[in-house]
């Protein structure tokens, strides 16, 4: 009786969280299609085309890159998946995107949570914002130099969808 209370407590558990997450994606992810449609995007990942370039990424890379940086690695995968579906991305950029991400995610919330436990909030996002920056351009010299291939600089497109 105690084992099938904790697996529907579990279950409950487990479908709240799923249910927050959603609540959170829904409105975000329809917002990202509003700027999308609106050309708001572009306005948006025109001012960061420098650090792109020193990134050796493209313009595309922009938004997928700002959302996990700033919301959080769950809304910045959801962008990448979406981007590499689209055809936007190549594998490298969905690799160095991975690898500044890995470092640099989620920067409001992390430095908020520090912050509390007494961290300096401007250290903290400046040091993993030049970590992740140095740590990604050193990462796409190396693949440039020696693991770049003809597979690495097509677009990955999964399926037949079309861009927008």
């Amino acid at each position: 009786m105690e084992i099938l209370l904790l697996i529907i407590n579990t279950a409950l558990s487990t479908l709240t969280g799923i249910g927050r997450i959603a609540l959170i994606l829904v409105p975000v992810i329809i917002l990202i299609e509003m700027a999308r449609h609106y050309k708001i995007i572009e306005k948006i990942t025109g001012k960061i085309k420098s650090p792109l370039a020193f990134l050796t990424l493209p313009q595309e890379a922009a938004f997928p890159l700002l959302g996990g940086m700033f919301f959080g690695i769950v809304l910045g995968s959801a962008l990448i998946i979406d981007y590499a579906k689209e055809g936007y991305l190549k594998k490298r950029d969905l690799l160095l995107i991975g690898i500044f991400l890995s470092i640099s995610h989620s920067v409001i919330e992390d430095t908020v949570i520090f912050s509390i436990f007494g961290a300096n909030p401007l250290v903290l996002i400046v040091t993993r914002t030049i970590l992740a920056v140095i740590i990604t351009r050193g990462a796409a010299a190396i693949i440039d130099r020696f693991f770049l291939n003809e597979a690495d600089v097509k677009p990955c497109k999964t399926g037949n969808q079309e861009k927008h």
